[in-house]
């Protein structure tokens, strides 16, 4: 699949999901989210030693090498969703051609999330499709990331993240090019994150937990974790 077919293929998706989150005739709740249906992965990978730090590998059928699309669920950075929650996206993408690696990672309920735990296991899940990439024929020039909500967030993040000064402690030599970024619903400037519309949203966990402080108190952490501080970002964003 040419990365031109896998950009209309990810647009429709999103316009649907997004269709799909803003009617209220067809608002589904993370939980009925998770009961549609969905083939197992063929793999599930570890990028790390802890027990959350893995992905779902789903692959195609064909002979490769596959464009890849990198899912990440949302859930405010919390422990209550899970990867399961984009597993449906992911094997839908699958079917439409695409390589797709569902990722885990800690989120601020988790010991070792926040900051700068969050950040590092989504950029080091990316990273190795590196090491993957040969024995399951995928195409490392055409990655995309596409998340929902938290997981919208840090999909741009990760588009961003080859524009972080190397005094940040996120920043990594070289990091996997990223080809374009879906965020569904997903904040771009944590320092501007609606308080209001957060606690609406995402209960009594503010941003603080994730970067770990007030924006008086780390003011580089905010910037190196809001994708807008970052642009730009060269690559395409829907």
């Amino acid at each position: 699949m040419s990365l031109k077919r896998a950009w209309i293929q990810i647009t429709l998706l999103a316009i649907w999901c997004f269709n799909c989150s803003t009617s209220s005739a067809q608002l589904l709740r993370p939980q009925d989210v998770n009961k549609l249906p969905s083939a197992p992965a063929d793999h599930r990978i570890r990028y790390g030693s802890d027990p959350i730090q893995f992905a779902d590998l789903r692959l195609p059928k064909g002979k490769g090498p596959f464009p890849v699309a990198v899912i990440i669920h949302g859930g405010c950075w919390m422990k209550f969703a899970d990867l399961q929650n984009t597993a449906p996206m992911s094997d839908a993408l699958r079917h439409a051609g695409l390589a797709t690696w569902n990722i885990e990672y800690r989120r601020v309920d988790n010991m070792g999330g926040g900051w700068p735990g969050t950040f590092n296991d989504v950029a080091a899940a990316v990273d190795r499709l590196k090491t993957i990439a040969k024995t399951n024929k995928l195409d490392l020039t055409q990655v995309i990331v596409i998340g929902h909500s938290a997981g919208g967030h840090l999909a741009l993040w990760l588009a961003a993240r080859h524009r972080l000064p190397k005094n940040s402690p996120l920043f990594v030599e070289k990091p996997l090019r990223i080809r374009g970024a879906v965020n569904l619903a997903g904040p771009a400037n944590l320092r501007t994150f609606p308080p209001a519309h957060q606690k609406q949203v995402c209960g009594d966990v503010p941003i603080t937990k994730l970067v770990g402080g007030l924006p008086s108190e780390v003011p580089q952490r905010y910037h190196d974790a809001s994708p807008t501080k970052l642009l730009p970002l060269g690559v395409h964003r829907y």
